[in-house]
């Protein structure tokens, strides 16, 4: 599997079920590797924030430039606590380094100013597997706890499959589709109005994650075997309720999970190399 953002040296995914994937960073020296967990999520902006479709294109001459700009479209603010983008950026580096996904569209383009969220799903990507093909329409949480975060998860999943709202979405972004995009023509048929909602949901993932503060980090500092075996049950047990809580739905669901010792820590250091990137 191709790893674009080669994150597969700092994040492992340890439960790797159809239905549940969680997400292992780990320890180096007794301490949580944070600053590895920055720098991967960090290297994501530019695709984020101006679209897959310009990796190829931007000359070295405006290099500097373009970085600079990646990093002043996902915000120009200090009150950065309670927004979605960090969230958004890891949804979207599990999807291409874990899912083996080509981003479709940036939401970026549907941001009105630098500081007002884009609205509509946090990430749009796609897959192509021989003849089978999928459309990646992914939401993320950050949240304090895993229970509280996979509860609101379960409330997007109505937004999901709502016909209204699908086809409002489609809309859009069928008309901002780059050129470039592989088979472009399939997803445009995919999204076209009078496409049947059968077809849609029999060709949809919707991939939820969630990156929760997690006790694991308080009662282990080192990557042992009661470490993993109490992993893997934390992530379980979140998946129950999860699964409880949506019951049944017509369309695929991944469960994604990340537990960090702290939410607010590692969105304090991913601003922190956001602002000296709209620095440069």
């Amino acid at each position: 599997m191709s790893r674009p953002f080669r994150s597969d040296l700092v994040i492992q995914e340890h439960i790797s079920e159809p239905t549940l994937k969680a997400y292992h960073i780990g320890f180096d020296q007794n301490q949580f590797r944070l600053q590895p967990l920055v720098d991967v999520i960090r290297n994501v902006i530019p695709e984020f924030s101006l679209g897959y479709h310009c990796g190829a294109s931007i000359p070295l001459t405006e290099i500097i430039y373009r970085l600079k700009e990646a990093a002043q479209i996902v915000y120009l603010t200090d009150k950065y606590s309670n927004r979605g983008e960090f969230g958004e950026l890891i949804l979207h580096l599990l999807l291409r380094d874990f899912q083996n996904t080509i981003p479709l569209i940036s939401k970026m383009y549907f941001k009105d100013s630098h500081n007002m969220p884009a609205h509509g799903f946090d990430s749009v990507q796609i897959s192509i597997n021989g003849h089978e093909k999928k459309l990646w329409l992914g939401e993320s949480k950050l949240y304090k706890t895993g229970d509280a975060g996979v509860r609101d998860l379960v409330g997007d999943i109505k937004k999901h499959v709502n016909a209204d709202y699908l086809r409002s979405e489609f809309s859009l972004i069928s008309k901002k589709l780059p050129e470039s995009i592989p088979e472009i023509e399939y997803w445009r048929n995919l999204m076209d109005g009078h496409q049947k909602l059968d077809v849609i949901f029999s060709n949809i993932v919707i991939p939820m994650v969630c990156t929760y503060n997690s006790d694991l980090f308080t009662n282990h500092c080192e990557e042992t075997k009661k470490y993993f075996e109490d992993f893997v049950a934390e992530c379980e047990a979140l998946n129950d309720t999860f699964n409880r809580l949506k019951g049944s739905v017509s369309v695929e669901i991944i469960l994604m999970l990340m537990p960090v010792p702290n939410k607010d820590m590692l969105n304090t250091e991913l601003d922190k190399r956001l602002k000296l990137m709209q620095q440069i």
